[in-house]
């Protein structure tokens, strides 16, 4: 690993009433091992009573539809833009079609109105995504509501 760390941030995606969506995706370049290091989703409801989103934290072989097809292309912002290096994974966002094979990692039950969660992982055992896979954040909100998101990771 290089060292390389960068952010794959996610705009506010619009939430549709019980439909699964996903928000934000890397996806790790063949033979390159990447070490997630954090995610987070914030959410934007306006009503306080209603039930909160469900959000999975997942891996994602990308089999169907990687960042940038059925999706918004993604520019992964360095931490530090000084180095020279190009980084390799690819990022995307706001899936119009949902990409597979996603396998949960972790979910979490998220408040829809103001809600916030941020995971950073230990340094000692990092989320590693192989060469060629991906992870992703989707949610699924019981009433339309807006998620923004980031993850945070290294190759």
């Amino acid at each position: 690993m290089a060292f390389n760390q960068f952010d794959a941030n996610a705009p506010t995606v619009a939430l549709t009433a019980t439909t699964t969506k996903t928000v934000n995706g890397i996806q790790a370049a063949t033979n390159v091992a990447v070490k997630g290091l954090e995610m987070a989703a914030t959410f934007d409801g306006a009503t306080s009573t209603n039930a909160p989103t469900v959000v999975d934290f997942a891996r994602c072989t990308f089999a169907t539809n990687a960042p940038g097809t059925n999706s918004t292309a993604t520019t992964l912002q360095k931490r530090d833009p000084g180095r020279a290096e190009t980084l390799q994974t690819i990022g995307g966002n706001t899936w119009t079609a949902e990409p597979t094979v996603v396998t949960p990692q972790f979910s979490r039950d998220i408040a829809s109105y103001d809600g916030s969660y941020h995971y950073i992982c230990p340094q000692t055992s990092p989320m590693i995504i192989v060469g060629g896979k991906g992870f992703v954040i989707r949610c699924t909100a019981p009433a339309n509501v807006n998620c923004t998101s980031s993850l945070t990771a290294e190759e």
